[in-house]
């Protein structure tokens, strides 16, 4: 009985071997499965730039807004992977004012980062300042026709600047943005301020209070004044034998005005139709002036005097 029992522990003991040999090949054979459908890859990103320990009071700007990182990581896991879920920044702590080049830092939960570019950047780290500054109105574009700009009011009148110390001393002038294109009517409207700096570029690191002004625009009609000669317009027939050998207007020059696409086309005027067969013999008419619409003259009404004699 005691042989029995001794040679069943040697044959149990001696299986384990085999077992544990059929185990490890086991987990190998799916590890290797595993790796042959999800295999370890890279994948390439651009994704934001933040900034970390920046002091308080203190702005920073050039520092570029995306880098590219290129992650590894299983395919299932990158392919499902969002430029939101890596974290690319720059540590700030214990800069002074001044040009810095940092480091960039760079990473995600779910694998490794292998490679960030630009590894360093430069960037610039000031003071922020505030200031208060007039606003101007920057005019685009044309009004309609023979229409012009009589005013027009900012409201507020000025803002407070908020931004980098350097970069507000580099402002020449704060402008609002007022489109005029093909209006015809006053209108009121808002519009965000624009900082311009010396060189005539506009800066946009710079914040605003308040952010957009009001802004209120009369627009009247153009009025142009131009003197010309008057012409006297006969028509009708004379009995036979009779003919119209002089005339005069009086005034023989008016002072017109008017839009100034109409009045700048202006070489003379005409008067309203003398009809020589209906006014007898009667040689001297008061007459009106034809005027194109919306066009006015000094004297509305003027004489014309005529001379008529027998052809013989």
């Amino acid at each position: 009985m005691n042989d029995f029992m001794e040679r069943k522990r040697e044959s149990g003991g001696s299986n384990w071997i085999p077992r544990i040999i059929c185990l490890l090949l086991a987990v190998l054979l799916w590890i290797y499965v595993m790796g042959e459908q999800n295999p370890i890859t890279e994948r390439d990103f651009v994704v934001a730039l933040g900034q970390r320990n920046l002091g308080s009071n203190m702005v920073v700007f050039n520092k570029p807004d995306k880098i590219s990182v290129r992650v590894r990581g299983p395919r299932t896991v990158l392919a499902n992977l969002s430029e939101s879920q890596i974290t690319a920044y720059v540590n700030l702590a214990k800069l002074s004012v001044g040009p810095h080049t940092v480091l960039v830092n760079a990473f995600f939960p779910q694998g490794e980062v292998v490679d960030i570019s630009p590894r360093m950047v430069s960037l610039f780290v000031d003071v922020q300042r505030e200031k208060i500054m007039p606003l101007t109105a920057r005019v685009l574009g044309k009004p309609a026709q023979d229409i012009a700009i009589s005013k027009t009011m900012l409201i507020p009148s000025e803002v407070k600047v908020t931004g980098a110390a350097t970069r507000l001393e580099a402002i020449s002038k704060i402008e609002v943005p007022v489109d005029v294109s093909d209006r015809s009517e006053s209108f009121q409207t808002t519009a965000a301020p624009v900082a311009v700096g010396r060189d005539g570029v506009d800066m946009e690191d710079l914040s605003f209070e308040p952010q957009k002004v009001d802004v209120r625009t009369t627009l009247v009609h153009e009025t142009m004044t131009k003197e010309v000669p008057v012409k006297a317009s006969f028509t009708g027939t004379l009995p036979d034998g009779m003919k119209m050998t002089s005339s005069t207007v009086t005034p023989y020059k008016v002072t017109v005005s008017g839009p100034p696409s109409v009045v700048k086309t202006m070489t003379d005027v005409k008067t309203d139709d003398i009809d020589l067969a209906s006014h007898g013999n009667e040689r001297s008419v008061r007459i009106n002036l034809s005027l194109p619409d919306n066009v006015r003259a000094d004297n509305r009404v003027v004489t014309v005097d005529f001379t008529i004699s027998s052809e013989k």
